[in-house]
């Protein structure tokens, strides 16, 4: 137990050093949630009533967003440091056991997530208003803890990539493109026909379906499913990839 203490302490120092790094993953949604609500989210663009649903689901969005950047960046580069930096070679030559060095990184983006929602939320309800009870709130932070917890195999499967610039490239496009694509962004009803199409197959669309559904009193289950597959089938194949390297 001493021994994963330690190892969580480490990580602390480690991200202590890269706060800038966690202000950025959560202070550009931040800043995305502020500005399109005040251009979008006026008495000349929709009626008061709507305008208040509409402020409160693209918080929600937005909290999405910034959770998926721990996912998609933090983990998998964490991960690629501690290679490049020989910190894993002298973890697994230690009498410290592997699972606890990748526990303490998991642990890690955990907290991540949990600032992300809690601050993404304060800043929605002193700034722009969002009022629901408290019931609604811890439900909503939940579903969106557990939603970004099932994109962390794509993190895993992202740090296998060797180089670090394919490795930002990676992100970059995935981290975007699912983000839009799956309706983070804008509504998929806005979208082309063949575009909403594709929307539905992508993970970050039943993500935002899991959240939005548990307020129109019809939560999805079809979407939370979606979303634990995803996470398993991603997961398989980072494991085999990782199995695969090791061989090599």
């Amino acid at each position: 137990m001493k021994t994963f203490k330690a190892m969580l302490r480490q990580e602390y120092l480690v991200n202590k050093r890269s706060l800038s790094n966690l202000i950025m993953a959560v202070g550009m949604p931040i800043g995305f949630f502020l500005l399109f609500t005040t251009i979008w989210a006026n008495d000349e663009s929709m009626p008061k009533e709507m305008a208040k649903v509409w402020i409160r689901q693209y918080m929600l969005q937005m909290t999405a967003f910034s959770s998926l950047s721990f996912a998609f960046y933090s983990l998998p580069f964490a991960f690629h440091e501690d290679k490049t930096g020989n910190r894993l070679k002298a973890v697994q030559h230690s009498p410290v056991p592997l699972w606890q060095y990748y526990v303490s990184k998991i642990i890690t983006i955990l907290v991540h997530f949990v600032l992300a929602i809690i601050a993404v939320f304060l800043v929605g309800h002193f700034l722009k208003g969002v009022s629901m009870p408290w019931k609604d709130w811890l439900t909503a932070g939940g579903l969106l803890f557990a939603g970004a917890f099932c994109f962390l195999p794509f993190g895993t499967l992202f740090a296998h990539i060797k180089s670090a610039q394919t490795l930002s490239l990676a992100a970059n496009i995935f981290y975007m493109g699912l983000s839009v694509l799956g309706g983070l962004w804008m509504p998929v009803s806005t979208f082309p026909k063949v575009m909403q199409k594709l929307a539905k197959w992508t993970p970050t669309y039943h993500f935002n379906n899991m959240v939005i559904s548990y307020f129109d009193k019809d939560f999805s289950i079809q979407s939370l499913s979606i979303l634990f597959g995803y996470a398993i089938i991603v997961l398989a194949i980072a494991l085999a990839v990782g199995k695969k390297l090791e061989v090599k």
